[in-house]
């Protein structure tokens, strides 16, 4: 099976569980959940990347979001409403909202630690330094 895109759902050529909606964005339930609620909130404007948008937009997106995560976690209810912003795969500006009740629900973010010396050069390159 094709994965849809985020552009045929947010058009209606594609029928999913939407939740909320405003002039800008659309949120649906995701069809394969990482846990149940899992909600993905998208532009309607094809935009490739969250931090592509333009300032308003970016702004608008996280108004909604806002919103919508408040709703989730007061109609679930859970204990929060963890985010992921992944940007990769999908090629349209989205952000994750997944119900959690308690830790490692949702995948990590834990990764080896750098060395020292790696992880100043990083530092120093993203300050300017370098």
């Amino acid at each position: 099976m094709s994965h849809p895109t985020l552009e045929d759902i947010v058009a209606g050529r594609r029928p999913v569980r939407t939740i909320a909606a405003d002039e800008g964005h659309v949120a649906f339930l995701a069809e394969r959940p990482v846990r149940p609620g899992h909600v993905i909130v998208a532009t309607r404007a094809v935009v490739d990347a969250v931090f592509d948008l333009d300032e308003a937009a970016h702004a608008a997106l996280w108004r909604f979001v806002r919103e919508v995560a408040r709703d989730l976690r007061e109609r679930l209810p859970c204990g929060r409403v963890c985010v992921s912003v992944i940007g990769w795969a999908v090629r349209h500006a989205h952000v994750h909202l997944i119900p959690t009740d308690a830790g490692g629900q949702v995948p990590g973010l834990d990764g080896e630690p750098l060395a020292d010396a790696h992880a100043d050069a990083i530092a120093a390159r993203l300050r300017g330094m370098a």
